[in-house]
């Protein structure tokens, strides 16, 4: 009985002393934003996806691409660590992207899949060429592939013979489900042909990642977000298996993936999986910050009333967003148009006094948003619009009716010899709601790689974004205070990505909030952990692209694996080469080894530490 007691008091001490080191840790890391290094614009906006982040210039700084949803994709060039917006290239509707050098001319390429106007004008696939001098190129469309509501665009080498090829994902028409997974083969004469469509599941399983879950060096895929997820095996030859049933068993009926992330967080060699979920953004939202007395709506594409709103004093209304066909605003019972002053596609903030509002119009039949005051502190608000229309109303007294989100537990997958199985509470997280996108990093440097969270809803409320850091592969601990928060009401998470923009050593955040603002988060990492990185070029042969090489190293009896191109952008995908690894205490590395796409490999001599070291 006694050696019982002991042995778990003794396991309880070990394991405050476990977390008391990530507690210490903790108290290092913080991160904050400063306007000195980039000024985003601060109007909120719809948003779409992950930022793409490539050294767009080759000048050796990582730049940013970030899309707009529906109205352009904004660039920012890095100038050594601070950015400068420049002349935007790519207008409208616009979904996913990838970088890279596919026609091997030295210079980079962005591709661009166009969204399909709601279903209506499925259009092509697009390049751009980015010059040395910052210019663009004139666009070109890839005529020869097929029109589409386009989705993910994705660079891969499929039969490892040097040369980059392509997969798409696009959202498909009622009953046509298996025109989704669309396979293009480089070719010298047209750019790309079609070669093959892969697995489908149903409609909505058009997000993609991009991973290698048995470490023979050809890219598998794992297409989600659905009623479930698929795992497809690449083989030689640009031979591909449906291997869903081997691979993921019960774990593929996981449903409303939003993001899939690589993270080898015990550093055993292989990759794991991060599954974010989350809704579909078709749905409607109703929540009530009690605290706060802020009540937040989102309706789409049916009739809608918000009824019975009680209100402190006059009617204000923050982050309205209204997207095309629909902005017209109408107040009080004479139905009184609201002007606009700024552009239609961001955020408008508006106050109505009861007496400027005064009633409820007999004829609602006009498609838009209608808000009326009905008497002793009470308002209305209604109206039918075929895209997203949101707001947050301030000084709401009385809880309204709301709409309670449904929990959608985010999942970790450790990789057993190819298979994956789920792990989540054992090693400590938690997240008993929705979510939207996850950075993997090791962003206290301590040799063990964590996990930054998007979370999803609560748009009622100012909250604290989740960032889990990882005990030395034992599990992972909420951080708290870290300074992440997202600020504006009437929005919710999108993507996120962890890179070094400014070169000092430790991984910096940027993430998105849809109907909100970019935002980029100065990692102030005060701690004497170590770490190494690695630029990652073109093969010794010159042959072979960055994309998809793997950096592996091995550090006292532990294999730190980084792979170029790996991203939970379900859509999009970067091309940042400057590979970052944390090393804690450690200032030795055993063996260093970079793996190209067609086999090539290169020994890194890495005699110091924090610093970084190029291939070529």
């Amino acid at each position: 009985m006694n050696k019982t007691i002991n042995t778990y008091s003794l396991s309880f001490v070990l394991c405050l002393f476990c977390f008391a080191g990530i507690a210490q840790n903790n108290k290092d890391l913080s991160f904050s934003e400063n306007t000195e290094v980039v000024q985003f614009e601060e109007r909120s906006r719809r948003k779409f996806d992950n930022a793409v982040i490539a050294d767009l210039d080759q000048d050796g700084w990582m730049d940013l691409l970030l899309i707009e949803h529906s109205r352009r994709v904004e660039l920012y060039w890095n100038n050594e660590g601070k950015f400068e917006r420049g002349e935007p290239f790519i207008f409208g509707d616009t979904h996913g992207m990838t970088v890279g050098d596919y026609n091997q001319d030295g210079l980079l390429e962005v591709l661009v899949q166009p969204g399909g106007g709601d279903g209506k004008n499925p259009r092509k696939l697009r390049a751009y060429t980015i010059n040395l001098d910052r210019t663009i190129s004139k666009e070109t469309e890839f005529k020869h592939f097929e029109a589409s509501r386009g989705r993910a665009v994705k660079f891969f080498d499929a039969n490892n013979n040097s040369k980059l090829d392509l997969i798409l994902s696009a959202f498909p028409a009622q009953g046509k489900y298996e025109r989704a997974h669309f396979l293009y083969k480089r070719d010298d004469a047209q750019d790309f042909s079609f070669e093959d469509l892969l697995p489908y599941a149903d409609r909505f399983n058009m997000r993609t990642t991009i991973t290698d879950f048995n470490n023979d060096n050809i890219k598998d895929f794992l297409f989600y977000g659905g009623s479930k997820v698929i795992a497809v095996q690449g083989n030689k030859d640009f031979g591909f298996s449906d291997v869903t049933n081997t691979v993921l068993g019960d774990i593929s009926k996981t449903n409303l993936v939003s993001s899939i992330s690589e993270i080898d967080f015990d550093n055993d060699g292989d990759f794991d999986l991060f599954l974010t979920r989350a809704k579909h953004p078709f749905d409607s939202e109703a929540d009530y910050n009690k605290t706060d007395k802020t009540f937040y709506f989102l309706d789409r594409r049916k009739p809608f009333m918000h009824d019975s709103i009680k209100v402190k004093g006059d009617f204000k209304m923050e982050n309205l967003q209204m997207a095309y066909p629909h902005f017209d605003v109408f107040i009080g019972a004479q139905k009184k148009l609201f002007k606009r002053t700024e552009d239609q596609h961001g955020h408008h903030d508006l106050t109505l006094t009861p007496k400027e509002a005064q009633g409820w119009p007999e004829d609602t039949s006009k498609k838009g948003l209608y808000i009326g005051y009905l008497g002793d502190g009470y308002w209305r608000i209604g109206g039918y619009t075929n895209a997203p229309t949101t707001g947050v109303i301030h000084n709401v007294i009385e809880k309204p009716e709301t709409i309670e989100l449904r929990a959608l537990p985010a999942k970790l997958l450790e990789n057993k010899n190819g298979k994956f199985v789920e792990v989540t509470s054992q090693f400590g997280i938690h997240i008993n709601e929705q979510t939207t996108s996850s950075a993997v990093g090791d962003f206290n440097n301590d040799g063990w790689s964590d996990l930054f969270v998007a979370r999803y809803g609560k748009s009622a409320s100012i909250i604290e974004q989740f960032l889990y850091l990882n005990n030395e592969g034992k599990g992972f601990q909420l951080s708290k205070n870290h300074g992440i928060v997202r600020q504006e009401r009437g929005s919710t998470g999108m993507g996120a990505e962890a890179f070094d923009y400014d070169k000092d050593g430790d991984l910096d955040i940027i993430y998105a909030n849809e109907r909100g603002r970019w935002h980029l988060f100065t990692n102030a990492l005060n701690s004497s952990n170590n770490f190494v990185v690695v630029h990652v070029g073109s093969s010794p042969s010159g042959k072979t692209s960055a994309i998809g090489a793997v950096l592996q190293l091995t550090v006292n009896g532990k294999v730190y694996k980084r792979v170029v191109g790996a991203t939970s952008s379900s859509y999009s995908q970067g091309l940042n080469t400057y590979l970052h690894i944390g090393l804690g205490k450690n200032k030795t590395i055993d063996k260093a080894e970079v793996t190209w796409s067609n086999g090539e490999t290169l020994k890194l001599n890495i005699s110091e530490i924090n610093k970084t070291y190029h291939t070529k």
